[in-house]
């Protein structure tokens, strides 16, 4: 394949291999099997091909979405480099067996390397979007909270943490399950206030809206005011973190370097653990330095002209950000979404937004590589009957010309995400 027909000049196979193919999205990589025999081989079944892919694609926030008239669910990529929804998996109508709004939903809970633990049609399982495989966590039936998915690496495993209350007196006890298998272990119950009460409450109802984040092999749970803190006076910091070592299986305590209600904790490009601090008109970037010292540094400031009321890293060198604003006059149902330049402040993309599109603080990098639990028997059986990847496409952004602010600043305005404007997926 490295010669041309014609006999013109050609690109080394290693170039075209390692430096073009892995850069490729996962719908035009696929097609390029059809190329030729050793291809479909590399691009199928060659693990060090697919991980090097995998890890050369962007990792893109999800969103939920739902229509009131259908009660279609659906997950889509938003993918804010081009202004597009991409979809993930959808569920539509009213299942018989649902008794209340819950069972109907479409929740993710936790994502991780291309997958995501999900909840639909009643139950919990762990996909694949790229591929669109797709097997049972029974073994998690009746868990208080999922926490995180995250891979064990010694033994190239991955695992949930998930959170059960205990009958007895109610306090939260935290287990480890390795996908694929039937173990379900113990690891104990988090110190201090964390276990018991209201705090336990809230961390399992929180984690839903800001999950825990995974990141260097630990899991981080978002700044508490911790009960009883500051002399009892109500008036304790909101900078108190639980976290879980994933190797020692064991919790610690760790302290954020600021305190206030609008902290957003992420994993960086580097895999090191960032955490943005709204103050009004900027937001503070601070870092996780040290482990053994817990030591952060604060590392860059943006420059905010807009009052929002969410924020959203992007994960690209530039510490880009997305934020959500009120659109004034139009009510609560309509707002804007902006893509803030992380390097000066600046607008890039301004987009109208719905409050029925609802940004999760999970985000997916889409991965072929494969994984035997998808292939144990039993994991495609019923669940055929409830597809979740058919009907599928891919909602476009259209630019919004005649608006007044889409010629100034080099800001661009997009009408709102539509439907109705669509391409098979």
């Amino acid at each position: 394949m490295s010669e041309m027909a014609g006999g013109g000049p050609s690109l080394p196979e290693d170039l075209l291999i390692w430096e073009i193919l892995t850069r490729l999205p996962v719908k035009p990589l696929l097609r390029c099997r059809a190329v030729c025999r050793s291809w479909r081989r590399r691009l199928t079944s060659d693990a060090k091909f697919l991980l090097a892919h995998h890890r050369r694609q962007a990792s893109l926030p999800l969103l939920t979405s739902w229509d009131e008239d259908t009660h279609e669910r659906r997950i889509d990529v938003l993918d804010h480099r081009t202004g597009e929804r991409h979809p993930v998996g959808r569920t539509t109508g009213r299942t018989a067996a649902s008794e209340d709004d819950f069972q109907d939903d479409l929740h993710v809970f936790a994502s991780c390397d291309g997958l995501i633990v999900l909840h639909a049609y009643g139950g919990l399982e762990i996909c694949n979007p790229a591929t669109r495989q797709r097997a049972p966590l029974t073994r998690l039936h009746g868990a208080a909270c999922i926490s995180a998915l995250y891979p064990h690496r010694p033994s190239g495993s991955y695992r949930v943490l998930c959170c059960f209350k205990r009958a007895e007196d109610g306090h939260a006890v935290y287990h480890v399950h390795t996908v694929g298998s039937g173990e379900l272990r113990c690891v104990g119950e988090p110190p201090g206030p964390w276990a018991s009460g209201d705090l336990a409450m809230a961390v399992s109802m929180m984690g839903f809206l800001d999950p825990p984040v995974l990141a260097d092999g630990r899991i981080y749970w978002h700044p508490l005011k911790l009960p009883g803190s500051n002399a009892g006076n109500g008036k304790g910091k909101v900078n108190n973190m639980l976290v879980f070592d994933t190797m020692s299986e064991s919790f610690q305590h760790l302290l954020s370097p600021v305190d206030g209600p609008f902290l957003e904790l992420f994993e960086m490009n580097n895999g090191a653990l960032g955490l943005y601090h709204y103050r009004g008109s900027s937001t503070d970037l601070w870092v996780l330095k040290d482990h053994r010292s817990w030591s952060w540094s604060l590392n860059s400031r943006i420059k905010l002209d807009v009052l929002f009321f969410s924020l959203l890293p992007v994960m690209d060198p530039e510490g880009d950000v997305l934020v959500l604003s009120d659109r004034g006059e139009s009510g609560i149902l309509w707002q804007y979404l902006h893509h803030i330049s992380g390097a000066n402040g600046s607008l890039l993309a301004l987009y109208k937004w719905s409050a029925y599109l609802r940004l999760t603080r999970q985000r997916l990098k889409a991965s072929l590589v494969r994984h035997d639990f998808f292939w144990m028997e039993g994991n495609a059986g019923s669940m055929d009957e409830k597809p979740l990847f058919d009907g599928l496409s891919t909602v476009v952004v259209l630019r919004d010309d005649n608006s007044e602010s889409s010629q100034q600043d080099g800001v661009t305005h997009d009408s709102e995400l539509s439907s109705n404007n669509s391409t098979a997926d």
